[in-house]
């Protein structure tokens, strides 16, 4: 009789550690889709998988707004289910200000080392239009300000940063086939319907 209860203990044990198996490969499986069109392969081979384009007009439960609060990449489990952003498509503007670095004119290192010293200075609190001012070698910039811009506006790698970054994020940019580096400030919020490409499926299921 003990050896059927063994057995039996066995076989639950056995299960749940396939189930974890099973939900972690599904995690790695979302983990890996990089793009829009990948994210549509993953769905059409796995039907557990399913692809959510939020609105944000439209789609305003607490889940939803985890969601838009996440960059773009970024995973997350809320209530149950596995996420992952893939990318945020929809007709918005953004607006940002910006330091260029030229390496027409400086070293690859000196801008490296530039880029550092500018975000430790507007840690410790100076002002992002000062260091603008001290710092930034574009002559057709004011304030370094980029103004109201739509997709296709600004080079592609400068508009992707950001549109992955949220108001008040600070990063840098690098287009290097045209020698420009960049330390930017997301200024504003997105403004108009932004479309979120999201992954996502039911752990346990």
């Amino acid at each position: 009789m003990m050896k059927y209860i063994y057995a039996s203990l066995f076989l639950l044990i056995f299960a749940a550690c396939n189930q974890k198996a099973d939900t972690r490969s599904e995690e790695i499986i979302i983990d890996r889709a990089a793009n829009i069109e990948q994210a549509y392969k993953v769905v059409e081979k796995y039907p557990f998988i399913k692809l959510y384009p939020l609105s944000s007009e439209k789609d305003t439960t607490a889940v939803d707004k985890k969601l838009f609060s996440l960059n773009i990449g970024d995973t997350a489990t809320i209530e149950g289910n596995y996420y992952k952003v893939i990318a945020d498509t929809g007709n918005y503007t953004f607006r940002a200000q910006y330091i260029l670095l030229d390496a027409a004119v400086l070293t690859h290192a000196h801008i490296d080392s530039l880029r550092t010293l500018i975000q430790q200075q507007y840690a410790a609190g100076k002002s992002f239009e000062e260091l603008n001012s001290k710092y930034n070698m574009d002559p057709n910039q004011k304030d370094g300000d980029t103004g109201p811009f739509t997709a296709g506006m600004m080079v592609k790698p400068f508009e992707d940063a950001i549109a992955r970054h949220k108001q008040g994020d600070i990063f840098t940019v690098d287009v290097p086939d045209k020698k420009w580096y960049f330390v930017v400030k997301k200024t504003y919020a997105d403004v108009g319907e932004k479309i979120r490409i999201v992954l996502g499926f039911k752990k346990g299921n």
